[in-house]
């Protein structure tokens, strides 16, 4: 006979009054025994007996377990749990103590007693703050670097004895010069004054003022200069790495004196956990502590998502416990924002929601294809509501923990709040274009301001065009403040002036005969040109409200995109039209959202399908994500447990499921049961790849293999005495070996014919530290290779030779990998869920695709190679998104590279130095248009390397493995070429229409040093291809003019020494080349010029063709463009917009203007291939689809419709940039242009018009 329950009291509070209810549940269904209750839920007869013990409310999924193993209705059965956790968080708010939690709020010097868990990383920064006068954090949004730079670091150095005089904190702002000038000056006395710099990239997003940054930077770096009494620690988000390179002195600082702030340790988290709870008398049950650190570790942003959530759950806690069900009430570390947010937002009428939108919207700055960041403002920015209203709403967000008050400013608490709440990222991402021109509108209006309303200061031409499209209306006009109405109005009214200035200058005669004569013309031509402004505005505005939209809805984007270029032909519909070709994003597939308790949804493991499994309404739905219109939906199995045993078959047919008494096999596409295996204490299951054979984990730490072809079982895998439950499993492709790891034991591999654990080759190498998550270790195809993870690489160990395979290594830690269907691609995550990333496995040394991912995380994602896309599911929303892989799953790619490839200027003929195993390689030419090829030479290097040179006498450098022409280059009329070897110094001239060689050049090897590197840096051949210009490398960087006019011999006729700079640029109009150090080089009369080009790091160097403009890249993936005399820089673009920035530091690799020279083509080592417009500075779409192979040579053709580019392993690859057939192509992509009823709604002021 069981124990008898203790008595309940209903009215002493909410938690027994549950209880109770539950008992009487159980009585109603006729005293079902707690162990019958047991074998239905799957749950303890010991967590059931507890749900109604009225000690404590139960978590939610034990309830509805209850519920359902009593034949309860779950559904209201939940909304009494959620009515009985919000009554006890009622309760805990009439105790006025405070929180050991700080919530979404940065830690301050004042709370270091209660901030946990970053001791050895405090100790590592304050070695290095002693050791270096300048230091640099670096770390995610949301690891905690203010936190550990205020409570951790300020107070360990106040604590040490340091000697400082003073410690000062402050944030840069939009004016960092001006705002902290004292602060800059160390404080008077013998001791050193430490300057924390908190949100250094503030510098970069609020700070406009190029020359007030490089300011505010160098009074910084001045610290590490003799005889300074300042120290500087600078906390700078990671994605901001790569901008620190724009200073150079910044640059050369973070060499030695920069630390990262990684993800904390399990120990670390829980002793965040843990520590402020006790600290404060209270305990945290350890359920709730294994949970949160399972959710958080490993993602370096989870900081503030997980004390906010601890704080929330302290609202609503039981006595001095923090339980599981209180951490549930609160929506846990992924919901707890959201959950608060939307609570604070509902208790707001409709007029102060309005208000609370425009408010938050203000304090952001939108990514330019980095993460959205928050804008601290003045509160004197507030002006654009009655003030009573605004300091309301400002006062309850504030008090809601959303917003921070600091004196006279307002600020984001965090900017996970930015990503945490859907509405608020969705507000962004609807308006993000809008909201750009607001914080240049703002920018300007303080400018106005401060140059005492000069005339000069305002909005003109496009800019204002620009500004009346976002803010024409009354509705737009409400979100600005007064100053910046009265910039607009005052734009607005000198632009009045400036059209009557114009007319007065006419005479009244002249006026008045006109008007008689031509009345009636004018008056129509007005009704165009009205009509004609009316519609490129529209087209502007749509251009940009697409823009917006690639990521939220890329086929509407799309369409937007074209009706933009159909309605006006301008530079902006254009680049739009580019934007929606080069767009990633395919697709969202929008899915219905269940409840998170409820639901199981997956990726079937090659990306075609979606399976949801909807337990309260036993439901199974199916999308096939190649067609989202099939969808089916059918009745489930009946009752399902919880749990982790949902799994699809790779080929998305069978679904596993988990029911009390065994597993079901579900047939998805016929909506049935197709067999079932007579399994019971599960824990999880997988399949192999090829869906013949399936493992199941048992709760006795057994794993049982299934044959599934005839539904029997063929082996059992038994955990050895002593070792932990496993954590996760993987079955090889053919079902031979089983994977099992564990957080003690990370990979144990069993040949499962043997039953024996096979020995791993890589002994105490770093895979005992190999993560062990669901997906973080794979079997490649064949079965006798796997893959696992470790941090920021990825190891390939072949089990049958012990051989470890070339590494796969990125730029941040890893999670999570995913392989095509073909074996030929391998994808990951990064931990942060900022980035998508693909390899190919048979060049895996850099990324084919990367994927950014702004606002947004990874949940599940899968590689359809057949279909071209990397489809993702985000836990923060419910949509299945799709990206296309365009050239990178289309391109043939040669594993052995090519060693050069040159295009012509006009793109119609290529020359490839071509690898021919250990014979050398050899020179080829293909006609771009018809891809006819031609081999040039008819020799094989090193065989034949001249005619009075043969290869017997040749250099040991030309000898050795084959690789012998390691250069080659075009004359501007594509004519002639000259390739050879750089080492050796010998190149030969082709005559590309009469296909021979005409002649040779050796130059002199007269470097002191020997072989201590090649003998050329670079060469270049003159427009008309008479003359070849080489920079041989010896100590007095000697510049070489040959000239090739007599065939057959080719004879010195200048050698200048002392020339700066090791790459040559020839102008096509005259008989000048400059270098990259910027000397203008007169090839005739051997003069030279020299010029500054601020960048001894270039390694791309090009004139237009009419020599207008000079373009430089440079290292680290910047161009300048300056103009042909080098006497002005004209522009400076930014790495490609595509590339994150853990990547940004990849370096140009070739540049080619149009021959309108209105744009110019950017490749970089990346992969990627940018387009910018060089009169406005701004990028022509996203990074053209490239097939991940960075291009050594890009061309445009003549009439500048088509780009060419040339890849080492992808040969040519050819993109059609004519607007025109751009916007077809965009049709085809997108399926339709605008139907009607979206024309009505983006286009309500234009008629109707076909798009596609």
């Amino acid at each position: 006979m069981g124990r008898r329950e203790a008595p309940l009291d209903p009215g002493a509070g909410p938690v027994q009054r549950f209880a109770h209810e539950l008992r009487q549940l159980r009585h109603e269904a006729d005293g079902i025994t707690y162990r019958e209750m047991s074998r239905k839920a799957n749950y303890s007869v010991t967590a059931l007996s507890r749900a109604a013990g009225g000690e404590q409310l139960a978590s939610l999924a034990v309830v509805l377990a209850y519920v359902g193993a009593c034949g309860g209705d779950v559904g209201e059965w939940e909304r009494r749990w959620h009515a009985a956790a919000e009554e006890t968080v009622e309760q805990g708010r009439a105790d006025d103590s405070e929180s050991p939690y700080q919530g979404l709020a940065r830690f301050e010097p004042s709370d270091h007693e209660r901030f946990f868990g970053r001791s050895t990383l405090i100790a590592a920064v304050s070695e290095l703050t002693e050791k270096r006068r300048f230091t640099a954090v670096f770390g995610p949004s949301g690891s905690g670097k203010s936190s550990l730079l205020r409570a951790g670091l300020v107070p360990a150095l106040r604590a040490g004895g340091t000697g400082l005089a003073a410690i000062r904190i402050l944030t840069p702002g939009e004016h960092p010069l001006r705002t902290h000038a004292n602060a800059l000056i160390p404080k008077a006395g013998t001791g050193d004054t430490l300057l924390v710099v908190d949100q250094f990239e503030e510098v970069f997003t609020l700070c406009r003022d190029t020359a007030e940054r490089f300011g505010f930077i160098d009074r910084l770096l001045s610290a590490a200069e003799p005889g300074s009494r300042l120290r500087v620690v600078v906390a700078v988000r990671a994605d901001f790495y790569s901008r620190c390179a724009e200073h150079r002195s910044l640059a050369d600082a973070l060499t030695d004196a920069a630390m990262l702030v990684g993800p904390m340790t399990s120990a670390e988290l829980r002793e965040t956990i843990v520590g402020p709870a006790q600290a404060a008398g209270l305990i945290v049950e350890r359920e709730l502590t294994a949970r949160l650190v399972a959710e958080v570790e490993g993602a370096p942003g989870g900081l503030p998502l997980l004390s906010h959530a601890l704080r929330e759950t302290w609202r609503r806690r039981r006595g001095r416990a923090l339980t599981m069900a209180a951490y549930e009430a609160s929506g846990g570390v992924h919901g707890a924002i959201a959950r608060t947010a939307e609570e604070t937002f509902a208790e707001l009428s409709e007029e102060r929601r309005e208000l609370a939108r425009l408010i938050l919207l203000r304090l952001i700055t939108p990514g330019e294809d980095s993460p959205d960041t928050r804008r601290p403002i003045d509160r004197t920015e507030l002006d654009f509501g009655a003030p009573t209203e605004v300091a309301f709403v400002v006062e309850r967000l504030a008090r809601a923990r959303l917003l921070t008050l600091n004196d006279d400013t307002v600020d984001l608490a965090h900017e996970a709040l930015i990503s945490g709440w859907p509405r608020l990222s969705g507000w962004v991402e609807e308006g993000r274009e809008r909201l750009r021109a607001h914080r240049r509108l703002t920018e300007a209006a303080h400018a106005w301001h401060d140059l005492g309303q000069d005339q000069g200061g305002l909005y003109r031409g496009t800019r204002l065009a620009t500004a009346e499209e976002h803010f024409a209306g009354s509705d737009e006009l409400v979100a600005l403040t007064v100053r910046e109405r009265e910039f607009l109005a005052a734009s607005r009214t000198a632009r009045a002036g400036e059209h009557r200035r114009r007319r007065v200058g006419v005479s009244v005669f002249a006026v008045v005969m006109v008007l008689a004569l031509i009345a009636g013309v004018i008056a129509w031509q007005q009704t165009r040109v009205s009509d004609r402004r009316q519609v490129e505005a529209e087209a502007r505005r749509i251009a940009s409200v697409a823009e917006g939209m690639r990521s939220s809805d890329p086929k509407l984007a799309m369409r937007l995109s074209v009706a933009a270029w159909r309605l006006a032909e301008m530079p902006e519909t254009r680049a739009a039209v580019l934007g929606a070709v080069t767009q990633r994003e395919q697709d969202v597939l929008r899915i219905p959202v269940v409840d998170r308790d409820v639901g199981e949804r997956h990726l079937t493991p090659y990306g075609r399908a979606f399976v949801s499994v909807e337990r309260d309404r036993n439901r199974i739905e199916s999308w096939d994500l190649r067609d989202p219109s099939r969808r089916s939906s059918h009745p489930g199995p009946g009752r399902l447990m919880n749990g982790d045993a949902y799994q699809l078959s790779p080929d998305g047919r069978t679904l596993v499921l988990a029911q009390p008494n065994g597993l079901v096999l579900w047939d998805v596409r016929a909506g049935r049961v197709s067999g079932r295996l007579a399994i019971d204490g599960l824990h999880d299951a997988v399949f192999s790849s090829d869906g013949r054979t399936l493992a199941v984990e048992r709760s006795e730490r057994t794993v049982e293999i299934w044959d599934m072809t005839r539904r029997r079982r063929v082996a059992q895998i038994v955990a050895p005495q002593g070792e932990k439950d496993w954590e996760a499993m993987i079955l090889s492709p053919e079902g031979r070996r089983l994977a099992l790891c564990s957080s003690e034991n990370p990979l144990r591999i069993w040949d499962l014919a043997s039953r024996k654990r096979v020995a791993l080759p890589w002994g105490g190498k770093p895979a005992s530290q190999v993560f062990c998550g669901e997906r973080d270790f794979e079997f490649l195809p064949g079965g006798r290779t796997v893959a696992f993870i470790n941090g920021r690489d990825i190891h390939r160990w072949d089990l049958e030779s012990g051989r470890e395979l070339p590494l796969i290594t990125a730029q941040q830690a890893l999670m999570s990998l995913r392989l095509s269907e073909d074996g030929k691609f391998i994808a990951a995550s990064t931990v942060d869920s900022g980035e998508l990333l693909l390899w190919r496995l048979d060049s895996p040394h850099s990324p084919v695709l990367r994927h950014a991912l702004v606002n947004q995380d990874v949940a599940d994602f899968a590689v359809d190679i057949e279909a071209g896309a990397l489809r993702f599911r985000s836990s923060s929303e419910a949509a299945i998104r799709s990206l296309s892989l365009g050239p990178v799953a289309t391109s043939q790619w040669r594993t052995e590279r090519d060693t050069t490839q040159k295009l012509t200027l006009d793109g119609q003929t290529l020359t490839s130095l071509t690898t021919k195993g250990t014979l050398g390689n050899q020179i080829g030419l293909l006609e771009t248009g018809s891809r006819k090829s031609m081999v040039a030479t008819g020799e094989m290097c090193p065989q034949n390397l001249g005619e009075d040179q043969p290869a017997e006498t040749a250099e040991p450098a030309q000898q050795s493995a084959g690789i012998c022409y390691d250069a080659a280059v075009f004359s501007a009329d594509g004519r002639r070429i000259a390739y050879g070897n750089m080492d050796s110094g010998r190149f030969s001239i082709w005559d590309v229409e009469a296909r021979r060689r005409i002649s040779y050049v050796q130059t002199t090897h007269t470097n002191p040093h020997g072989t201590g590197g090649p003998l050329v840096q670079d060469l270049a051949l003159s427009a008309n291809g008479h003359h070849l210009y080489t920079i041989r490398s010896d100590d007095k960087a000697t510049l070489e003019i040959w000239d090739l006019r007599k065939p057959g011999h080719a004879r010195k006729t200048a050698a200048i020494a002392g020339v700066r700079g090791d790459l040559l640029a020839p102008r096509h109009d005259t008989a000048e080349l400059v270098t990259s150090a910027g000397d203008i080089i007169d090839t005739e009369s051997g003069r030279v010029e020299p010029r500054t080009l601020d960048d001894s790091d270039a390694q791309a160097l090009l004139f237009s063709p009419t020599g207008t403009y000079l373009a430089v890249g440079d290292v680290q993936g910047r161009v300048t463009v300056w103009d042909g005399a080098l006497r002005r820089k004209l522009a400076e673009l930014s790495s490609t917009p595509s590339t994150t920035a853990h990547y940004a530091g990849y370096g140009i690799t070739a540049l080619a203007f149009s021959p309108d020279e209105e744009i110019l083509a950017v490749a970089d080592g990346a992969g990627s291939v940018q387009l910018w417009h060089v009169a406005t500075q701004s990028h022509l779409g996203s990074s053209l689809p490239t097939p991940g192979d960075p291009a050594f040579s890009v061309a445009f053709s003549a009439d500048g419709h088509t780009l060419y580019t040339a890849g080492l392993h992808t040969g040519l690859h050819t993109y059609d940039i004519h607007p025109q057939r751009l916007a077809d192509t965009v049709c085809q992509r997108a399926g339709s242009g605008l139907t009607r009823a979206e024309w009505k709604t983006r286009l309500p002021n234009l008629p109707y018009r076909t798009t596609c």
